[in-house]
């Protein structure tokens, strides 16, 4: 039987890089959408970081571990 193509450290590994991805991409967002709205750019740069912030909860909520959980449940064959 086939077993996993990556272990545990390298999906915790790739988890941990797509949320801080998400959160980057949230704080981006954030900056665009107002620095297109009129915001200053001090003010625009300061809402991205607060949208990094929120993407960053956002991203630990919404993607959990589940690898993690799954490891204790699964036997082997």
């Amino acid at each position: 039987m086939v077993g996993p193509s990556i272990d545990a450290e390298g999906s915790r590994s790739f988890m941990f890089k797509f949320r801080i991805g998400f959160a980057i991409f949230v704080g981006l967002s954030m900056a665009l959408v107002s620095a297109h709205g009129g915001a200053a750019l001090p003010l625009a740069g300061a809402m991205g970081l607060v949208g990094a912030a929120v993407g960053a909860g956002l991203a630990w909520w919404v993607f959990p571990d589940s690898m993690s959980r799954l490891d204790g449940r699964r036997g082997r064959r």
